[in-house]
């Protein structure tokens, strides 16, 4: 046996030497997986399982061994097949989750079966195949993107190994059962029921899914394939909402991509303890379980959230699934074009929501600004690669795409995105694959423009002179002093003179472009229809004017000027009392959407001077700005409410609560906060959330933190649960240490234990008695939470705008490894930013306030 190890030994190491020139972290390209049939042996009672597998491989070149990937799973009987040869292989572990397969003798080309047993243990951290127990019942789920089927049995796991899948599950009987195909054979023995599923069509291993439990399994209505939510038992009444609006969003999609839905069905599951949104799985979706089930009547905000997230996953089906990017370096490939879809098909079937009016530029200029940040596309070795800057690719490839339409038009939009799914279906694809798609229909390079936007960080701030030359830099945070980089802009401009409004269209190609035509503008907004992933100033004469002009815009231009607004102020190119004349302004808005991203603004403002000498005449301005809204609003749903007043109403009365000077509101808050407690229809969804927020800030103390901890826990209620678990804003000492502790204790699911941190660390201004808490319990709070998160608890656990909490911050983070170095730099940037900002902006507040 030495003497076979040791052989193998030395072929691995003439294989690393041949293979030199391919990554290391990637499978060796001398063999390739075809199909792979496997087994599992599953009991969600149980805490392990069995498996078996077999894999058709394809030996391209002599090779010594075979590399698959696999973790934390004991394999046994290796065998490689030949026809009748059948030789025995041993596993040596090697880097990046492979293991080599191989008996000392050359693999030669040809084809083969792999066979191989294996058994796990369930995970406990809502990632992989994990349990989860609901009131009593356990139940298996999945969650398999980035890198996590290699948890559950051996496989090659990179998504440009997209085969077709055979899978068998044998589970107690009596329990439903699902994966991403339909069942093709079932039969029962000894109390065990084996479900053979019809072969996948060619798809990634982080598509695969299962759900195995004693579900309620309602059909979908109204729906050209069959269609199914399964979720915990006793909760198949709450779906209404949910299934009521999937068939339209499915058929819009169809008709935008004119691709039928490529899988033969398409079901959903309500998960009570998962760590993302949802999973796109091939025709088994899987859901926060509030998500999908909210009743036939949600509220605005929760009601929004089903639809855009279905939408976003549906449209997953086509960008994504049936088109793959090839490497996780194009993960934005799937992420920016499954958000861009979703907003359209959400604006399309459902304008109450207003989601016309969401800028995703605005979610992502903050991160994308920072130093720390990397580009979207870069070098991907592993996960914590792709974790980084993870939400850039939903949002700030959302904002490309939408300047990207707009340069090239709608029509021609959709044409080269038809052209490039149906060129591409089935399999994988790079960027370049997709340019060259757009620009057949594109009177300008699509891949030179948006390349400059995807293979670095940050963005362009383009100053617009007064002879109306553009001059482009990179934007910077005061004081930042970051590496000069440049870009290729597709600009469209309103120029407004002597009362007439015009759109210029122009591509800023170079550092400095004239551009005369805007030279005698009396204002000028350069980014029209509120699109554009860059930031512009004017000067000081034509800024004032846009500002005194707002109403001469569409409301979606007006949010874009306040977004604009915010990242001037961080470079210092405005003042504080600009800023505030903004917010301001558009707190005086009729459109309720306005105000409530106003109210943000209002929000960030206030709480960045909480604890200094401006906070009392600071509560004034807020309680100016917002007692006609409250008056107008009151603290009552009313039948004639738009879905934008019911919204509106909640943030007031919040914010009103918290920032303002009607302190007797958090009386008024605390006792519907206690209503709700004892009969969750007792009060709106939306304004429970808020009065539940302030009665833990105000009057939080151990009786009322326990008190939200059994309701949380006893409930199977999947939107008391969420909104219990985002309330949770304790700042008495005794109470964080009671939350802290069941967090510990495993008494908050996996999935919500990242949202509830991070809401204890936003309620404390003063950090240091949550710190004594966090340092207490933290290893036990570390095991309890999804791995995904561990490296991005920095950010979870911010520090507000205050010096001694990120001190704190910086010394805990720094005494436990570089495992959170990227996320802790990211946070430190981010205070000492806002910090800058709070201390130069001080006089020009209090300048304003006067």
């Amino acid at each position: 046996m030495m003497t076979r190890l040791l052989a193998l030994a030395v072929g691995l190491l003439l294989t690393s030497l041949s293979l030199a020139a391919q990554p290391d972290y990637r499978i060796p390209d001398s063999f390739a997986v075809t199909q792979q049939d496997v087994t599992l042996r599953l009991d969600p009672d149980a805490d392990s399982y069995s498996g078996k597998t077999t894999l058709m491989i394809t030996v391209s070149q002599t090779t010594e061994s075979l590399a698959l990937h696999w973790i934390d799973l004991a394999v046994e009987d290796i065998t490689l097949l030949q026809g009748k040869t059948a030789r025995a292989l041993s596993a040596v572990p090697s880097e990046w989750d492979m293991h080599r397969l191989g008996d000392g003798d050359s693999i030669e080309p040809g084809k083969y079966k792999l066979t191989m047993s294996f058994t796990g243990d369930y995970s406990t951290d809502a990632l992989g195949l994990y349990k989860a127990s609901e009131q009593g019942i356990n139940y298996l789920f999945t969650q398999y993107e980035m890198t996590l089927a290699r948890r559950v049995f051996p496989m090659v796991d990179e998504p440009d190994s997209k085969i077709p899948w055979a899978v068998t599950i044998v589970a107690p009987a009596g329990l439903k059962v699902a994966a991403n195909t339909p069942v093709v054979d079932q039969h029962t023995d000894d109390g065990w029921t084996t479900r053979t599923f019809k072969t996948t069509k060619p798809m990634p291993s982080y598509l695969l899914a299962l759900a195995v439990g004693d579900f309620d399994a309602t059909p979908i209505k109204g729906m050209p394939m069959p269609a199914t939510i399964y979720s915990p038992k006793g909760t198949g009444k709450d779906i209404g909402y949910s299934a009521n609006v999937t068939p339209d969003i499915l058929r819009a999609l169809e008709r935008y991509f004119d691709i039928p839905y490529p899988y033969e069905k398409l079901d959903f599951v309500a998960v009570p303890n998962f760590t993302f949104g949802a999973m796109e799985n091939v025709g088994l979706v899987t859901y926060r379980s509030e998500l999908l089930l909210n009743g036939e009547n949600p509220d605005p905000n929760s009601a929004l959230a089903t639809a855009n997230v279905i939408a976003h996953e549906l449209a997953h089906q086509w960008y994504g699934n049936l088109v793959t990017m090839a490497w996780w370096d194009d993960l934005w490939l799937n992420e920016a074009f499954a958000s861009w879809m979703a907003y359209k098909v959400t604006t399309e079937l459902h304008p109450e929501f207003r989601t016309d009016l969401y800028l995703p530029q605005g979610s992502a200029f903050p991160s994308d600004a920072l130093g720390a940040t990397s580009a979207i596309r870069k070098e991907v070795k592993t996960e914590e690669d792709v974790l980084d800057g993870l939400g850039l690719n939903y949002t700030k490839g959302h904002a490309i795409l939408n300047m990207l339409e707009q340069a090239m038009g709608e029509d021609a939009f959709r044409r080269g995105i038809r052209a490039y799914m149906r060129k591409h279906q089935w399999g994988n694809t790079k960027a370049a694959d997709l340019w060259a798609a757009l620009n057949a229909d594109a009177n300008f390079e699509v891949g030179a423009v948006a390349e400059t936007f995807l293979n670095q960080s940050s963005f362009p701030l383009v100053q617009v002179e007064a002879d109306g030359t553009l001059v482009q830099r990179r934007f910077e945070n005061a004081g930042a002093n970051l590496p000069a980089q440049q870009w290729t802009i597709p600009m469209s401009v309103l120029a407004a003179k002597n009362g007439q409004v015009e759109k210029r269209t122009l591509t800023l190609k170079a550092e400095r472009q004239e551009a005369a035509v805007l030279a005698d503008a009396d204002w000028l907004l350069p980014a029209a229809g509120g699109n554009g992933y860059y930031t512009w100033y004017t000067g000081q004469a034509r800024y004032a004017k846009l500002l005194a002009s707002l109403d001469r815009l569409t409301d979606r231009e007006k949010l874009s000027v306040l977004v604009n607004g915010t990242q001037l102020l961080s470079a210092g190119v405005v003042g504080m009392d600009q800023h505030m004349t903004l917010i301001t302004a558009m707190a005086a808005q009729r459109n309720e959407e306005l105000v409530l991203d106003a109210i943000e603004e209002i929000r960030d403002v206030a709480e960045m001077y909480r604890g200094t000498h401006l906070e009392p005449a600071l509560r004034t301005w807020v309680s100016s700005l917002l007692d006609p809204w409250y008056t107008e609003l009151g603290t009552a749903p009313r039948k004639s409410d738009s879905q934008s007043q019911t919204k509106l109403r909640a943030r007031v009365l919040r914010v009103l609560a918290q920032l303002g000077d009607n302190t007797e509101l958090r009386a008024t808050l605390a006792g519907l906060a206690d209503s709700y407690l004892q009969d969750p229809n007792s009060v709106d969804t939306g304004i429970a959330l808020e009065a539940l927020r302030m009665n833990a800030m105000y009057f939080g103390d151990v009786a009322v933190a326990n008190r939200y901890l059994s309701a949380y826990g006893n409930t199977n209620n999947a939107v008391v649960k969420s909104t219990l678990r985002s309330a949770m804003y304790f700042t008495d000492p005794e109470a964080v240490e009671v939350v802290v502790a069941s967090l510990a204790a495993g008494a908050v699911n996996a999935g919500d234990t990242g949202s509830v941190l991070s809401g204890l660390f936003y309620a404390n201004v003063d950090q240091s008695e949550l710190y004594a808490a966090y340092t207490e319990h933290y290893d036990a709070i570390v095991d309890n939470l999804p791995e995904f998160y561990r490296p991005l608890l920095p950010q979870l656990t911010a520090p507000q705008c205050d010096t001694e909490n990120s001190e704190r911050q910086q010394a805990f983070y720094r005494e436990r490894g570089e495992l959170f170095s990227v996320s802790l730099n990211k946070s430190r940037e981010a205070t000492s930013n806002c910090l800058n900002t709070k201390h130069r902006e001080i006089d020009a507040v209090a300048q304003f306030l006067k």
